[in-house]
């Protein structure tokens, strides 16, 4: 491979997760106010999955490849960049804004007119080199490991300001996760005990297995939505008041359980919908008990350097079940795809 060329995990067409090759592709330069990152390590996230599989109204052009949880080093600075140096550790934000509307003026940048994330509508991590909006890196304090560090940015900030910005949680509050294994599981359900110290944290997962790694993580009540109807263990466990907040990020066939498992006035938060994005509704239970739904998508520019600010001070620690070279991205995806993940699979190329 020549200097002009480097490796990505890309696909030329959508389908299945076997479309993705390890692709020569040519390296990019940086723009006068962006910074070429040398990638080393990258996240794999559920956006990933649904790239290759369905997102061609986004991706502007072929090869394409995913990666929205990016760590590594500065390589080269564009010509009007002179806050970093190369050498410099960081992280990426992977929300991309237009800093003008009226949303980014508000300090919403998750709501701008022109939204985009890395991996999504931009070409992302799975690359040797990926050039990033100067404002969008936030340094990595020199002793943590940029491995652990790309775990974060997508699911942390996504988890931080569905629980804090979003539903508003506060430390009285009886909270339940739904689907709390996965990569922004593993972060929600250490913001609400570490962080916004909730006073019972519920959880569901599909195994005992998974179960007791949700104790020892944190979770109070954990369960087994293959064995019981969540949302009648809730009423049993609180009493038949039900819980302050729900944070679900699944969708599905559990949007009504969630609904149900509610106290009056509780709030529904929603950030995903990896079930299925049409689930049945129960109006009767919205306006009865007069629940609160929010929707919520990856983060602002503070909420994602408060979230990073807990995971660099150790508040929190990003759960990572394995750490692969690049070359092994088939295994990486399909551990995503046959949902056998606790927390996060990271490509790297140390």
């Amino acid at each position: 491979m020549s200097t002009d060329e480097m490796r990505a995990v890309g696909f030329h067409k959508h389908g299945g997760i076997d479309n993705l090759q390890l692709l020569s592709v040519p390296k990019p330069d940086p723009g006068p106010e962006e910074v070429l990152v040398d990638v080393k390590a990258a996240a794999l996230n559920h956006q990933d999955l649904i790239a290759v599989r369905e997102l061609d109204h986004y991706i502007p052009d072929y090869p394409f490849w995913g990666g929205g949880g990016i760590a590594g080093v500065v390589a080269e600075c564009g010509e009007r960049v002179d806050d970093w140096t190369a050498g410099d550790r960081v992280v990426v934000n992977p929300a991309l804004s237009c800093d003008e509307c009226e949303f980014c003026l508000q300090g919403e940048q998750s709501m701008c007119a022109d939204y985009e994330v890395f991996g999504e509508h931009r070409k992302g991590g799975f690359a040797e080199y990926v050039p990033v909006p100067r404002e969008n890196l936030l340094s990595v304090p020199d002793d943590y490991d940029l491995r652990t560090a790309a775990a974060a940015p997508m699911a942390a900030g996504t988890a931080w300001r569905a629980l804090a910005d979003r539903a508003k949680v506060r430390p009285d509050d009886d909270v339940l996760l739904v689907g709390a294994t996965g990569g922004v599981g593993t972060y929600a359900v250490q913001y609400a005990t570490e962080v916004l110290n909730v006073q019972t944290l519920y959880g569901t997962t599909s195994s005992e297995e998974k179960a007791t790694f949700l104790r020892d993580l944190g979770v109070d009540h954990v369960i087994d939505y293959t064995e019981e109807d969540f949302d009648s263990r809730i009423w049993e466990l609180t009493d038949k008041r039900g819980v302050d907040v729900v944070y679900n990020n699944v969708g599905g066939d559990t949007w009504v359980p969630s609904m149900r498992s509610l106290t009056h006035g509780g709030r529904l938060v929603l950030s995903g919908a990896t079930a299925g994005p049409n689930p049945a509704s129960e109006l009767r239970l919205m306006f009865v008990r007069q629940l609160e739904i929010y929707g919520s998508t990856t983060h602002s520019r503070t909420a994602f350097e408060t979230a990073m600010g807990f995971i660099f001070d150790e508040t929190v620690e990003p759960v990572v079940q394995e750490r692969l070279p690049l070359e092994e991205y088939e295994r990486a995806f399909k551990l995503m795809d046959q949902r056998k993940l606790y927390g996060k699979v990271v490509l790297t190329q140390d």
